[in-house]
């Protein structure tokens, strides 16, 4: 969820922050009244979240980032991907897409075998088999579910019931817990945590010291940014002018 907020690189909530060289201006995030009836809860849970990042996962993020260069983390961040493939496969197939299905089932089989367990992605580089991402909060979404409350989960950070409760069902689905016993299925499952979060971990920092309340700022943001999907889903799409004959323009 983390790295989905900070796509949007945000500033402080009442005024813009300075401008850092090499960067691109941040945009200000703005400070409405949301409803957020469980903001006690909340809040105590996103101060555990923001101790734990600061002194726990964002210096292991950027010790992960220091050992291993770039190509290294996009194939372990590929093999984790490719692995996922039942719970987007099985929720293109709820969602009524068979053929997105059956192209994520095909580049499950290319790239566990000729991309070295999915180290590699020749699908796409080969076949043009785009790599996509899909799990229940899409299923849901697609057959009406609202967002619901908004609630801060534990390491996870700003979420909804509609994300949180689609991310209880990925897990279900997730292949990682059935092919391993533990300690070994946590020490996985956390190695793909640590690989989502990386490249979000100096972005948290700057964004978080540029706000005078971060519960709010980290709130808003991720509550734009729900606002911002559902006025995507709700506009029309664009009307399509009918070809012209030709002879009355060119051709």
């Amino acid at each position: 969820m983390l790295a989905l907020i900070l796509t949007g690189c945000a500033g402080q909530p009442t005024a813009p922050p300075e401008a850092v060289p090499g960067e691109p201006e941040p945009t200000v995030v703005s400070h409405p009244e949301y409803h957020d009836p469980l903001i006690g809860v909340n809040r105590a849970i996103f101060s555990f979240n923001d101790v734990t990042y600061r002194y726990a996962m964002i210096p292991v993020a950027k010790g992960y980032i220091w050992l291993f260069p770039d190509p290294v983390r996009t194939g372990i961040g590929n093999v984790f991907h490719n692995i996922k493939m039942p719970i987007r496969s099985i929720n293109y197939l709820l969602q009524l897409k068979p053929k997105e299905a059956g192209v994520d089932v095909l580049r499950f089989v290319i790239n566990s075998t000729v991309g070295l367990l999915g180290i590699f992605d020749p699908a796409e580089a080969w076949l043009d088999l785009k790599r996509s991402n899909n799990g229940f909060e899409d299923t849901l979404s697609r057959y009406g579910s609202g967002y619901g409350t908004y609630i801060v989960l534990p390491f996870f950070g700003p979420s909804d019931l509609r994300n949180g409760g689609g991310r209880l069902l990925d897990y279900a689905l997730n292949p990682i817990p059935y092919l391993t016993d533990q300690p070994d299925t946590s020490v996985i499952m956390a190695a793909d945590t640590l690989q989502e979060f990386a490249p979000t971990a100096e972005q948290y920092e700057r964004l978080r010291s540029r706000s005078d309340d971060p519960y709010i700022f980290f709130r808003n943001l991720y509550l734009q940014g729900v606002q911002r999907d559902a006025n995507q889903l709700q506009e029309p799409e664009p009307e399509q002018k009918p070809a012209q004959p030709c002879g009355a323009t060119p051709c």
